[in-house]
This record gives structure tokens, sequence and C-alpha cells, in this order.
């Protein structure tokens, strides 16, 4: 009879030095360098089928995911604001990264049907979306000094031509990506829908080709977009936005809105939320939303956008 191999569940806290390594069955923990040898080394230790979780932490993370996956474990990547609420919710009063660790590993034993397993981007997919962030971080920077230096006399014109010029070379390498990747019909697809420009455009399609989303509803709520409920009995809550999602594609879409409410399809639908007595600003997130759908729509059926596409 052959022996039964039971599943290996691991919570794993990722740190920029090191790895916190709990076993959900044992409760046993290990402390790892985190480095690619020394998981490699680790992986190749592990017996059976192994499946595990952490938490994205900006590209420390991504070594360990990589890695596992390619060793064949299943890898999970667990919101770290759902984490935080699941620890409220069962009364894991200490944070620490032991306690994180374990957290991990007793979230996955319980809720991974419910969890989508990690497969590793194309490393010029992932290129493309760190260069949207990065752009996004020297906008920022060149609002801040700016407004710092305003009416200055000293180095302000010399460094607004620095952050232009940087700018700049950040565009054409995301346009280079998005031709290497192939993503160019897309890319036009979505440039296609009034107020959205090449960045928008970069950014959506770069999301879209993240993973396979079942319906727009799945696209909407991977962006936050998602409207969370609060009702019971006859108490009905403030409905907000989950906001769970790539915070810049939801500021870059809420930007987009402004001049794409002025296309008169876009412009119908914006003035409709206002008459329903919604303020400016959730009716522009309304719209924004909208904008998302379309550009899911037309990457889907493979359409350029027509003003018939933009009516519910």
């Amino acid at each position: 009879m052959a022996k039964v191999v039971s599943l290996i569940t691991l919570g794993i806290d990722v740190s920029k030095a090191e790895l916190v390594i709990a076993d959900q069955d044992s409760g046993e923990l290990t402390t790892l360098v985190n480095d690619p040898a020394a998981i490699r080394s680790w992986l190749s230790t592990l017996a059976g089928p192994v499946r595990l979780a952490l938490e994205p932490t900006g590209r420390y993370h991504l070594d360990l995911a990589d890695l596992a996956h390619a060793a064949g474990c299943e890898v999970y990547l667990v919101n770290a604001r759902q984490l935080a609420h699941y620890r409220k919710a069962v009364d894991v009063r200490h944070k620490s990264d032991p306690a994180d660790a374990l957290l991990l590993a007793r979230y996955l034993a319980h809720e991974a049907a419910a969890l989508r397993p990690y497969h590793p981007q194309h490393p010029a997919a992932r290129e493309l979306w760190s260069l949207i962030n990065q752009r996004a971080t020297v906008v920022r920077a060149r609002q801040n000094v700016n407004q710092s230096l305003a009416g200055g006399t000293i180095g302000i014109k010399g460094l607004m031509s620095g952050f232009k010029a940087l700018l700049r070379r950040l565009d054409r390498r995301m346009q280079a990506l998005i031709h290497t990747l192939g993503w160019e019909d897309d890319y036009q697809r979505c440039l296609s829908i009034p107020g959205i420009g090449p960045l928008n455009a970069a950014a959506l399609v770069t999301v879209f080709r993240r993973g396979a989303f079942a319906n727009q509803n799945a696209f909407i709520a991977y962006l936050g977009w998602d409207v969370r409920l609060r009702e019971s009995g006859s108490f009905r809550g403030k409905r907000k936005l989950t906001k769970q999602g790539p915070a810049e594609l939801r500021r870059l879409l809420y930007c987009a809105a402004q001049p794409a409410r002025n296309h008169p399809p876009f412009a119908d639908y914006h003035q409709r939320q206002l008459a329903k007595g919604l303020p400016k600003i959730a009716a522009n997130c309304i719209l924004a939303r909208k904008l998302a759908r379309t550009a899911f729509g037309l990457m889907s059926r493979q359409e350029i956008f027509r003003e018939t596409a933009a009516a519910y």
C-alpha cells in the first residue's frame, strides 16, 4: 500500500533580512536568511506537497514566491489588510514576526479554498508595473518641490527640467516594455476610451494581464472599486469602496474621469449620478469605475471603443 503523504501548510513572515517560517501542524518555527541560495537550500529539504502563505512586502517576497513556485509549491499571497482583520477575528493579541507566520499558516489552512494561487509574472510585466509606481513617486516629488520652492529663483527651473527628462525616460521605457510583451493591441483599445491617456492605458493593460478575471465584477473587485455593504436588520450603514487593489490605478482612473465626463456618453452618465443627489466625488468615482468596466469589456472582446460601449 502506498504511503499517504500529508499536505504541509506553512506561513512565512517576510522581511528584508530574514524569513520566519511556521508549520501549521506542528507549530514549529524556522528562521531563514532572505537570500536566494538559502531559500533554494531550504526548499530542497521539503518532502511532500507543500502550500505556503506570505504577505507581499514590496520586492522582498519575490525571490521566495518565485523559487517556491518553481519548486512545485502552492504559493498564496495574502493581503495585509485581510490578515489584520483576521487577526482581530480570531483574537490574536500579539503581533510579532513569529506570530504573523503562525497566523498566515492558520489563515491558509482555513481559507485556502477562497484564495487564488500565485503565478509569477513575466519579468517585463513586473518591470512595467514597477515603472508605473516609480513614475507616480516622481510626479509626487515634482509637486512637492514645486510647492516648496514656488517663487524661488535658485535652481527651480533646472529641477523641473530634470523631472521632465526623467518622466520622458520612464514613459519611453514603458512603451518599449508594452511592445516587448506584445500588448500594443490592448493598449490601443484602452487609449480609444475618452479620458484614458497613455499612462492610464498602460496601467489598465498591465492589471488586466496579471491574471484571468472571471468577469467585469471580478476585475472591479481586484481594483478596489467595489462597494462594501454594511447592513443588518433595519440598519443600513454607509457604503464605502473596499480600496483593496492597486491604489495607483484607482488614482489614475479618478483623474481620467474629469476629461471623460466631457464626452457625451460619459457626460450623460455622470449627470445621472449627480441627479441622484450624489456628491461630485462620488459621481467621479462611479465614472472612474465605469471607465474600468469599459476597458475590461474592450480588452475581453478585442474591440475599439464605440459610443454604444459606454452605455449600460
